[in-house]
């Protein structure tokens, strides 16, 4: 009986990996802020490009991690933009989906924010950007700080309520 135990839980550990859902990013601004408002979560922006060597990287072997997974869909709504141009776009129907005032010089680049683009660092007076490749705890403790700094500045105007 403990052998079949055993195996069984070795089993459910190997296909776990396979179980787990992706993250699922949105990829329209003004959709992603209507269901950030909607569930009162920040958004998390993840600006990428195709000329970006980390960007990859980042989505093959960071994303996948079922904690940075679970942390991220709890507290956040994801949205991805590409800041490709025309051909240099990874896909051409999302090349241009970055607004001008996401665009940035280094990606993959992180943007927190909140549900209509309140700023979360310096007081609200500045956007909360990191830049670069982060391992998946480096990215939830940098999450964390975000959730912590909306939850400051902004904790009050989206108290959580019912939600039906």
């Amino acid at each position: 009986m403990y052998r079949v135990v055993k195996s069984l839980i070795v089993l459910i550990l190997l296909f776990i990996p396979l179980i787990a859902e992706e993250l699922k990013w949105m990829n329209n601004l003004e959709d992603a802020k209507e269901l950030a408002y909607k569930e009162k979560k920040p958004i998390i922006l993840f600006l990428h490009s195709r000329r970006c060597f980390y960007c990859p990287k980042l989505i093959e072997e960071v994303f996948p991690d079922p904690k940075l997974q679970k942390y991220l869909k709890n507290n956040f709504v994801l949205l991805s933009l590409d800041t490709s141009t025309g051909s240099d776009s990874i896909e051409e129907d999302t090349s241009d989906q970055a607004p001008q005032r996401f665009i940035v010089n280094m990606t993959p680049a992180f943007v927190f924010m909140g549900p209509q683009e309140e700023k979360l660092y310096r007081k609200g007076k500045k956007h909360m950007i990191i830049y670069g490749y982060w391992s998946p705890n480096e990215l939830i403790k940098w999450s964390e700080e975000a959730l912590k700094r909306f939850k400051k500045l902004y904790g009050a105007k989206y108290t959580k309520g019912d939600k039906k």
